[in-house]
């Protein structure tokens, strides 16, 4: 399935499955300093943040972009995903990858051949930034919903 396809089908049966947690099990952490499942979502939304920045601006500056990492934990932190209504969080969700989905569907092939820089001093490309994207996309909500095969 190719990235696209994948990422319309995460915004087709995210929201239903997330729509199906009990307010309790949406903010309880998983276990002890771990995430709730709100928490996990509110971490994905930014990576897609963080990530349509890298995705536009690999397009318009200078290559090869250099790729700068974000801290997970302070962001999470900042944005108060563990006192947030699940339903918003769900919402900032799909919006965002609405954004991924508008922005990747949309890529030419020397678009996605865009080099970033990476701060260890390996490239990556913009095709290879968009797997990586889905891949941790994929793996957090495999953690939220374990018993699912969409994921």
């Amino acid at each position: 399935m190719s990235t696209v396809s994948c990422l319309q089908t995460l915004l087709q049966e995210v929201p239903h499955a997330f729509r199906s947690l009990s307010p309790a099990e949406a903010v309880q952490p998983r276990s002890e300093g771990k995430w709730s499942p709100v928490q996990i979502l509110g971490h994905l939304c930014d990576s897609a943040l963080n990530n349509i920045s890298r995705f536009i601006n690999v397009q318009i500056e200078p290559q090869p972009l250099r790729l700068t990492v974000y801290d997970q934990n302070e962001w999470a932190e900042a944005q108060h995903y563990g006192s947030t209504s699940p339903e918003e969080v769900l919402r900032f969700w799909l919006s965002l990858n609405e954004s991924v989905l508008r922005i990747i569907s949309s890529l030419k092939s020397d678009q996605l051949a865009l080099v970033f820089l990476l701060p260890e001093g390996d490239t990556i490309t913009l095709e290879g930034l968009i797997k990586d994207y889905l891949e941790h996309l994929e793996h957090h909500l495999g953690q939220i919903f374990p018993d699912l095969s969409f994921i």
